[in-house]
């Protein structure tokens, strides 16, 4: 089911914020969230929540990975930078025009990893940076749907993920006139 011309005019508006980066996120890991987001999920495969003792009786985190679903934990935050962007003033406008007006109309957002590329596992103690753009903005059924794309490295530039994020926002959710 495509968009109709009215929705395709519509969507135009919002073309000027495809390719806007989204502020630069930083993450450090740690082990317990890890185990306690596999754990939630219901997924108790040892690579993610088998942790070792330490000698001096701390959690030993060494052994285990993220669950492949972990980055949801920090890559969600960069939907929430939409709320700081705004149209471009026009003439005789004083304030701009904010592109989303309500998270809380927020209808669905989701989530895919790649972890084709990736050059590291995520891992207990790593420092993480997670970058990202706008790739698509259109009005399909009168919603707005917004897709991201957003890449996840290491302090030393490592790719450990390649996120896209799906953000579907009801009406009154988002400016429809500028």
């Amino acid at each position: 089911m495509g968009q109709t011309e009215e929705e395709i005019k519509q969507s135009e508006m919002y073309q000027i914020f495809v390719g806007k980066q989204v502020n630069k996120d930083i993450h450090r890991m740690k082990g317990n969230r890890m185990v306690e987001f596999a754990e939630a999920l219901g997924d108790l495969n040892p690579k993610y929540v088998d942790v070792g003792v330490k000698e001096n009786g701390k959690p030993d985190y060494s052994k285990i990975v993220a669950h492949p679903a972990y980055p949801n934990c920090f890559t969600v935050n960069a939907a929430f930078d939409l709320l700081g962007w705004k149209f471009p003033l026009k003439e005789g406008q004083t304030e701009a025009t904010p592109f989303v007006l309500s998270f809380g109309k927020v209808l669905h957002t989701g989530q895919t990893y790649d972890y084709s590329n990736a050059e590291a596992p995520i891992v207990h103690g790593m420092k993480l940076y997670t970058t990202g753009a706008l790739e698509k903005a259109y009005i399909r059924n009168k919603r707005l749907w917004l897709q991201m794309h957003l890449d996840t490295h290491t302090k030393d530039g490592k790719l450990v993920v390649q996120t896209t994020v799906y953000t579907v926002f009801r009406e009154g959710g988002f400016t429809t006139e500028y």
